[in-house]
């Protein structure tokens, strides 16, 4: 059995998609440094119920402001991080959120939305459903899954170092 999975042309599709340096560079790099600030987060108890109620409210958000761009030469997707904005405001309301986990969860968010609106492009637009992910990641170090969450840390980073050099108090959430 895992003879057949190993020679199917769909996983030989998805290793091929993993090969990739763009991938790599987009998807996997960050898949991994997410995942384990995650489980660290997780295994300290630090991530509150608030904070998952918050990410899992700016999924559709995300969701539902996606664009896709057709063109003759390409198809691209815009995602608008709704996540960021709410890391951005938790931090205007004084309230302290890890940079770390803002990358991780913003991450998570970006790959959620990215990996859901490419199903149902190829939903839509009839491309093989074996191979509807092969568009996620493909802008390589200058696609949104690698920049955006490295812009909300940092700008979180900021907010945060602005707000206690002020001597202001951070609550945490």
């Amino acid at each position: 059995m895992l003879q057949e999975f190993v020679v199917s042309p769909w996983y030989r599709e998805l290793a091929d998609y993993l090969a990739r340096a763009e991938v790599r560079w987009a998807v996997l790099v960050p898949g991994v440094l997410s995942a384990a600030i995650l489980a660290y987060y997780a295994w300290a108890r630090r991530i509150s119920s608030r904070l998952q109620l918050i990410w899992i409210l700016a999924l559709p958000v995300s969701f539902y402001f996606a664009r896709w761009q057709v063109t003759s030469e390409s198809e691209q997707l815009f995602i608008y991080s709704a996540f960021s904005m709410a890391c951005l405001l938790l931090a205007f309301r004084r309230i302290y959120i890890s940079p770390a986990l803002a990358y991780a969860l913003t991450f998570l968010s970006l790959w959620l939305v990215d990996l859901t609106q490419a199903l149902c492009h190829a939903i839509e637009c009839g491309i093989p459903l074996d191979r509807f992910y092969t568009g996620v990641g493909g802008g390589g170090l200058r696609d949104a899954l690698f920049l955006m969450p490295l812009v909300t840390a940092a700008a979180v980073s900021y907010a945060v170092a602005r707000l206690r050099s002020r001597g202001e108090r951070l609550a945490e959430i």
